[in-house]
């Protein structure tokens, strides 16, 4: 399918793995140059790599989003190299399983630093030029957690629910100045993250768990592709008439 965003630029956090990865690699492939920002920088340099090796315009960035001194100097960064940014995928994000009553003052700040502070920080470093071309499309990375709520990561559910009413006043403010606003809330997804360190028998059983039909109606996990092509449709001229909204990418699991 062919989105026709050939020729712009994309700022892409957490695109060093999983879906950030996916997501850098399917906005290449159309053509568009990205600023590919990661915290790992190693990780970043990989997915880099695999952008120039199909010929395409690639920056790679070692970012901690939590860091707004950072965000303001990637985005400058991306601005002279590849140009003015048309595209913001607001991805890095972090796992965590605390009950409420045992999570750290730390690990709580740290969730909500990187997931919703990041989310703001680079969506208001971005913003500006995108207000002053009068065009540009904004995609953020929420949760299935957000809008069920998870057991044993109240502190994850929370900042990605933020996410959320961020996107929606976001839209608001901005929807007659030419830019969208949307938010992507998958549910369980093949990625490193989901993963963590199970491996062999363990996570087996915890996939075939985790996706029985009875929980998951498609019974299967998600693909990091599958947000990756979401995410194409709400940058892609295909979704104009699309904006504050938080389209699910759960293969059934809850049903809004």
């Amino acid at each position: 399918m062919a989105w026709d965003l050939s020729g712009k630029v994309a700022f892409v956090t957490g695109a060093g793995s999983g879906i950030g990865r996916a997501v850098a690699l399917n906005l290449a492939r159309e053509g568009v140059a990205v600023a590919v920002a990661d915290i790992r920088k190693a990780n970043a340099e990989a997915v880099a790599a695999e952008i120039e090796e199909g010929g395409g315009k690639v920056l790679t960035l070692e970012l901690d989003v939590s860091d707004s001194s950072q965000v303001n100097a990637a985005v400058a960064k991306t601005r002279a190299e590849l140009g003015p940014i048309d595209y913001l995928a607001n991805i890095a994000g972090i796992g965590g399983n605390a009950l409420v009553h045992e999570i750290s003052d730390e690990d709580w700040i740290r969730m909500i630093s990187v997931h919703l502070n990041g989310t703001f920080f680079c969506t208001r470093a971005i913003l500006p030029e995108m207000l002053e071309r009068g065009s540009g499309g904004i995609a953020c990375i929420s949760s299935l957690h957000a809008q069920k709520g998870q057991p044993g990561a109240a502190h994850y559910s929370a900042a990605k629910a933020g996410i959320i009413g961020f996107i929606r006043a976001v839209a608001r403010e901005v929807a007659d100045k030419g830019i969208r606003i949307n938010g992507i809330a998958p549910g369980p997804i093949d990625t490193p993250l989901w993963r963590g360190d199970m491996k062999g028998d363990e996570l087996e059983r915890h996939i075939e768990n985790r996706t029985r039909p009875e929980l998951v109606p498609l019974n299967r996990l998600g693909q990091p592709q599958d947000i990756a092509d979401t995410m194409m449709w709400l940058f892609s001229g295909k979704s104009s008439y699309v904006t504050g909204q938080i389209i699910p990418v759960n293969g059934g699991e809850l049903m809004v």
